[in-house]
């Protein structure tokens, strides 16, 4: 049986809403990954995320730890597939990443990540994707490599990929293989519980590279920058975007939730105009309207059954 909260908000317009809103807030994480490049160190900041993510909400979930104990130690290989999916080889990676590459390279390549959770989604969960889903793919692609490539198709081919981009990629299939197996996870454990349980593997997942960065590289620097930054990355973004985004995922299904991939890449756009005061081109306007067309496509699927109680 699912639970009470995947029960009231897993219908209707909700996970929708949450897919939005995630894909909002988790643009703001790839933002931060550029911008603080060198200053914080990526397995440091990967670390702390999620030990401040389930610092916070520990509190609020321990009775259902110790109620759902056996079924969690039942399946604890899921879950520590899942931490280090979602934990070293996705958040770590992608920060790491983003020390050698740049910010277009990194949008274009997450721009395979739907396309990776479709195959992982046939291959694994037997998941069918309708001619709709796949053109809706495929629009919102060319929308977003629109913007990518400032509607200059040639860009596109100027563009070199190195070490970084390797990384890159190796977090973005991590991610879509994280959206994928989540769809495993018993329906007693409900979305926040799946976060805590998940951030907890992936703590001891990531100490052992974190105190060897640490002590080889760099430790976290203990200013007001690092600390605002990891606050922001280890509630908002490790809890709210990633809490919501799960709910998506349970709901619609690893291929419909993948549209939020897009979704983050136009958030991303719009910040670097907003922020860094580009300009808005016709180019921006067509993409817009491309993805939310794409968008539109991907919802006409099934809807996938929900998940179903441990065996």
């Amino acid at each position: 049986m699912v639970s009470a909260a995947e029960q009231r908000f897993g219908a209707g317009a909700w996970p929708w809403a949450a897919l939005v809103v995630a894909a909002f807030v988790i643009s703001t994480n790839h933002v931060l990954g550029r911008y603080i490049s060198g200053d914080i160190p990526p397995m440091g900041l990967a670390f702390w995320r999620i030990a401040v993510g389930a610092a916070v909400l520990l509190p609020f979930a321990w009775r259902d730890l110790l109620l759902q104990r056996q079924i969690i130690l039942h399946h604890w290989k899921l879950f520590a597939v899942m931490a280090l999916a979602f934990m070293p080889l996705g958040n770590a990676t992608i920060y790491l990443a983003y020390n050698f590459t740049t910010a277009l390279n990194g949008g274009i390549i997450a721009t395979a990540q739907p396309a990776l959770t479709v195959v992982f989604a046939w291959l694994i969960l037997r998941h069918t994707v309708s001619a709709k889903q796949a053109l809706g793919i495929a629009v919102a692609a060319i929308g977003v490599l629109a913007i990518l490539m400032r509607g200059n198709p040639f860009e596109l081919g100027a563009l070199s990929f190195g070490g970084g981009d390797l990384l890159l990629l190796v977090g973005t299939t991590s991610f879509a293989f994280y959206s994928v197996i989540l769809r495993r996870v018993p329906a007693a454990i409900g979305p926040m519980l799946i976060l805590v349980v998940v951030q907890m593997f992936g703590v001891v997942a990531l100490a052992p590279f974190y105190i060897y960065e640490s002590i080889t590289y760099l430790p976290v620097p203990l200013t007001s920058q690092s600390l605002l930054v990891i606050a922001w990355v280890g509630t908002v973004v490790a809890i709210g975007a990633v809490g919501l985004n799960n709910m998506a995922v349970l709901a619609l299904g690893p291929a419909k939730a993948s549209i939020g991939n897009y979704l983050r890449a136009v958030f991303t756009a719009a910040m670097a105009i907003l922020l860094l005061g580009e300009k808005v081109e016709l180019f921006h306007l067509i993409a817009v309207v491309l993805v939310v067309v794409g968008v539109v496509l991907m919802t006409r699927g099934q809807t996938p059954a929900r998940r179903t109680a441990a065996p």
